[in-house]
């Protein structure tokens, strides 16, 4: 568990921050979220420029327009129920992700010995993603159930399951960036956890599946 105290910290911090600008009215979130995807996609351009000084073949921004479009993505999603906005729908995804990431962190540090093999993420282990998988389906049919209905219970259920998935791939997409840029971190901004794009790549990973969840 390295660094568990700056980790905790600036997790705290960004998870009251993301859950204030959230509910706090609509003008707050999309400031917040604008600058969110403003410093990730900075990030991501420096990752780019590195990647492309040992490999030209790299042409075009693939990494900065994910970004911005998974962005754009999470941000339609509070937009989309009324005329209004809503922010439980975008709050619920969000939380999902963070019970997903760190009850994954969780059951891997504690547990993990069967690795998943992915050559990006080595240290990723079968315990921890099923751990954190089990937590997030767990929590969507609690919180259906005990807190507040935000979605009809199937599409509860569907981002329960789905949001451990494709923040898993958002990861690996971070991961590899990374590898290709050779460094370990987007960035330093966040103590604990390095860049903006590595505490964001999980929701990036699950902007799609979650808007069109929204949507059907």
């Amino acid at each position: 568990m390295i660094n568990f105290i700056p980790r905790l910290i600036t997790g705290i911090i960004y998870i009251s921050l993301v859950t204030g600008s959230i509910l706090y009215n609509s003008k707050s979130f999309i400031i917040l979220f604008f600058i969110l995807t403003l410093l990730a996609t900075y990030e991501s351009h420096l990752l780019w420029n590195r990647v492309r000084l040992t490999n030209s073949n790299y042409y075009y921004p693939i990494p900065q327009l994910y970004i911005i479009l998974s962005m754009i993505n999470l941000m339609l999603i509070p937009f989309y129920f009324s005329d209004s906005y809503a922010p439980f729908p975008i709050l619920f995804i969000f939380i999902l992700i963070w019970v997903s990431d760190t009850m994954s962190y969780f059951f891997g540090s504690y547990f993990g010995k069967n690795k998943m093999k992915i050559i990006v993420s080595p240290n990723k282990t079968w315990e921890g993603f099923i751990g954190g998988f089990l937590c997030s389906l767990i929590f969507s049919i609690f919180s259906f159930e005990y807190i507040q209905e935000v979605y009809p219970y199937w599409k509860t259920i569907l981002l329960g399951i789905f949001i451990p998935i494709f923040g898993l791939l958002g990861d690996i997409f971070q991961s590899k960036l990374k590898r290709m840029a050779s460094v370990k971190d987007s960035g330093s901004v966040l103590p604990g956890h390095g860049g903006i794009l590595d505490r964001l790549d999980s929701a990036l990973g699950v902007s799609y599946i979650s808007l069109l969840i929204t949507l059907i």
